[in-house]
């Protein structure tokens, strides 16, 4: 593992650890209301929920709502199999998301997380972040929104918990936003008519172990910095893996946007239909992409397994290319938050097969195992350089293509190697 991780991991121990010595712990049983423990709670207390099914009333928005500072959310589990060793949350009245950790009275506040914006606006945002948040061991179910979300939190951790069928209303099942200093391990997400798992606008963010799978998008990044994506399983989503150019997010650009790594994941089988909105830009992603990089910059796709999706095993693309390659007024409707060429990436020691063998009837780019294209940035004048696919596995038993103003070639881009 990298010094990064270690050292962003150790801040996170570090910040639970340091309230440990004074909690106090809450037992809730069925019956029972976890968030009026929630609510009685201290900053640092433990909320131990006993195995059952639970279903909150009069949380608004919210199937549970949390606003204090290091709150430890944990459901626990009996040894053993079946359903008596689970802690179950279900929608209930109006709720839109199961579980959301942010500080009080921030649902409409625009705050945008940039640790390097030192603007009074900047501190602002930082002094009132929610500082630690960790949830294990939940079942979260049927909400139309988010399944669980955090939002300006400091240091928090997700651990073994499962998201199943939230978002299925244009949502996402794990969701951290606007938040730093985070482990995401082991959790199971599925059922999301936007992403299983997104990162957004969120810094130093370990995701490590998770299965992500029968959603629109299995796992996807935004205006973030410093992502570790590790040992993760996705497979059966329409697409995979989506890094995407800030326009595909609804926070604006970060001072910085780099360093997402995703390596040693199995990343396979990601053919299914797109059911979520039309209208939307999850809606026009066509399936059977295993990996996409649209529009971003200083990355790396390395020593993945990445097999049997239909369309495209790896594509770096421009965000305008794409959008609509036939389309040249993309790139100028609606107006780009950043550049829209894709630099500077790495793709490397992959191990890809039987990619692009069957993609959509409507495709406008080729299929392959690997795909590199930017035309439309090369037509508006922004510089395509940097990027770098190398030592892809099995060496000569793969596709690739590239396409450029010049035309189309199965030589990619090395000259950032």
């Amino acid at each position: 593992m990298t010094k990064g991780y270690f050292g962003a991991f150790l801040a996170i121990t570090l910040l639970f650890t340091a309230v440990a010595s004074n909690a106090a712990v809450h037992r809730v049983y069925p019956g029972m209301s976890i968030q009026e423990a929630l609510d009685g709670a201290s900053p640092g207390d433990t909320v131990l929920v006993e195995p059952g099914t639970y279903q909150e009333t009069g949380n608004g928005r919210y199937g549970l709502r949390i606003d204090k500072d290091n709150i430890r959310l944990i459901g626990k589990v009996k040894k053993g199999k079946g359903a008596a060793g689970e802690v179950v949350l279900l929608q209930n009245e109006d709720q839109e998301t199961g579980v959301y950790a942010a500080p009080e009275d921030t649902e409409d506040y625009v705050c945008d997380y940039d640790v390097n914006d030192l603007s009074e606006a900047g501190q602002d945002c930082r002094s009132r972040e929610l500082r630690g948040f960790y949830i294990r061991g939940f079942i979260v179910k049927d909400f139309p929104k988010n399944g669980i979300q955090t939002r300006w939190v400091d240091g928090f951790e997700f651990v073994r918990n499962e998201s199943a069928d939230n978002g299925w209303d244009n949502g996402n099942g794990i969701y951290p936003t606007l938040s730093a200093n985070g482990l995401v391990r082991n959790n199971v997400s599925y059922g999301s008519t936007d992403t299983a798992m997104w990162i957004a606008g969120s810094e130093n963010v370990r995701v490590i172990g998770n299965e992500l799978y029968d959603s629109v998008i299995g796992f996807e990044i935004t205006v973030s910095n410093n992502v570790k994506v590790i040992q993760n399983e996705i497979y059966n989503n329409t697409i995979g893996v989506g890094l995407f150019h800030p326009n595909g997010a609804g926070n604006p650009p970060l001072t910085v946007m780099a360093d997402w790594v995703v390596e040693h994941n199995n990343i396979f089988d990601n053919n299914r239909d797109n059911d979520a909105p039309p209208n939307s830009l999850q809606g026009n992603l066509p399936k059977g992409i295993g990996v996409l990089l649209s529009g971003v910059s200083d990355h790396v796709v390395a020593k993945n397994n990445v097999e049997g999706n239909g369309y495209v095993g790896i594509a770096v693309l421009g965000w305008c290319t794409g959008l609509g390659i036939a389309d040249p007024n993309v790139c100028n409707s609606p107006p780009l938050k950043a550049p829209p060429n894709s630099i500077n990436n790495l793709v490397a020691q992959n191990y890809l097969i039987d990619n692009g063998l069957a993609p959509p009837a409507d495709a406008e780019l080729p299929p392959a195992d690997l795909l590199y294209a930017q035309p439309l940035e090369q037509l508006f004048g922004f510089s395509t350089d940097g990027n770098c696919f190398e030592k892809n596995k099995p060496k000569n038993g793969f596709s690739s293509v590239s396409v450029t103003l010049l035309g189309l070639s199965d030589e990619l881009p090395t000259d950032g190697c």
